[in-house]
């Protein structure tokens, strides 16, 4: 498959002085100092119809590659990955390959496809995950490819830029812009150093929304039936347990509050954040949604538990290492003062 073959095209351009080889190497000079952990690119493919395969894509981490394909089967976005990846959570009609995930839809050579590959990487656990995601122009909306894990910590991003295969039939070339890296710190920087509005990436309204919601909700209430939780009530889509109201003033929405509190991912688990002896104080309205439907259910002093959905939540977003895409989050939660915020 056309996919597989790609492996060798791309060592082929590193090794000799073809355009992608100046690109790469451009990006690479300009990241070292970057800390990138997202790579955004636009690629229109070009009219190809007389080609019966073709690939391109971006390398946003090697070995990850984010690629529109074409081949005898179909058409579709890749995105592959080197072997010991972990597959955590994939978009609704990608299937699993052999080390790659498909997403099969139809590829117009005149329309822009924007690719993004986002990473985070865990020191401590020792492991990085990263994400594939494609803007469908036909939808106007991001969809989340999927979502991987490879042992061992990397930082930020080496070495990324676009490619493309060039069977000998293909004379057209595809053409590569709005090149875009994402800070450590959230900054954006375009490529071609132009002073632009950096890009609007809205992943809390994505391709897959509706789908993921019904999907969600249905494992929330089998968790419930299986009594993983206790019986848990629904608000505004959030599910909720109050261990203890409290008799303090209610917690409104503009409060910031001081709260004990522990994050857990379901069904699994495993604790992405915690306080210990000290409470975290926060601004409620910059937190969560599913926190902000939450906590005004009780009063200082109470308790809740919150089960909250990914579209309440961090949706597809790569946000941390130990919260992947598509997460849904549990929350044990103390309040311990709520107060109006300051102007």
């Amino acid at each position: 498959m056309i996919r597989k073959a790609s492996i060798r095209v791309v060592i082929m351009l590193l090794c000799t002085q073809s355009i992608f080889t100046l690109k790469a190497q451009t990006v690479t000079a300009i990241l070292d100092s970057m800390q990138a952990t997202t790579y955004l690119a636009t690629i229109k493919p070009g009219n190809r119809d007389g080609v019966k395969s073709w690939i391109t894509g971006i390398n946003g981490q090697i070995p990850y590659w984010l690629e529109l394909y074409k081949e005898k089967k179909g058409a579709g976005i890749g995105f592959r990955y080197p072997r010991g990846a972990q597959v955590i959570t994939t978009g609704e009609g990608v299937k699993v390959g052999k080390n790659e995930l498909l997403f099969p839809v139809e590829i117009l050579g005149s329309e822009a496809y924007q690719l993004m590959i986002s990473m985070a990487g865990d020191s401590a656990g020792n492991f990085t995950i990263y994400s594939g995601y494609a803007f469908l122009p036909n939808l106007g909306k991001w969809k989340l490819i999927g979502t991987l894990k490879q042992s061992g910590f990397v930082k930020s991003m080496h070495h990324p830029g676009p490619y493309f295969s060039f069977p000998k039939k293909d004379t057209s070339r595809p053409i590569f812009s709005d090149e875009w890296v994402q800070r450590t710190n959230g900054s954006w920087e375009r490529l071609d150093g132009k002073k632009m509005p950096p890009p609007q990436i809205n992943l809390l309204s994505h391709a897959d929304s509706l789908a993921g919601v019904s999907r969600d909700e249905a494992l929330i209430q089998a968790a419930v039936a299986s009594k993983k939780f206790p019986a848990l009530q629904n608000h505004k889509g959030i599910y909720y347990s109050i261990e203890k109201q409290g008799s303090g003033r209610q917690v409104a929405v503009s409060d910031t509050v001081n709260v004990f509190y522990k994050g857990y991912l379901f069904p699994d688990g495993a604790i992405f954040d915690q306080t210990d002896k000290e409470p975290r104080k926060f601004p409620l309205q910059r937190l969560i949604t599913g926190w902000q439907y939450g906590l005004p259910l009780i009063n200082e002093g109470g308790k809740i538990t919150l089960v909250i959905p990914p579209h309440l939540g961090y949706s597809i977003r790569t946000r941390s290492p130990k919260i992947p895409p598509n997460s849904i989050l549990v929350f044990d939660i103390e309040v311990v003062e709520a107060k109006p915020s300051s102007r």
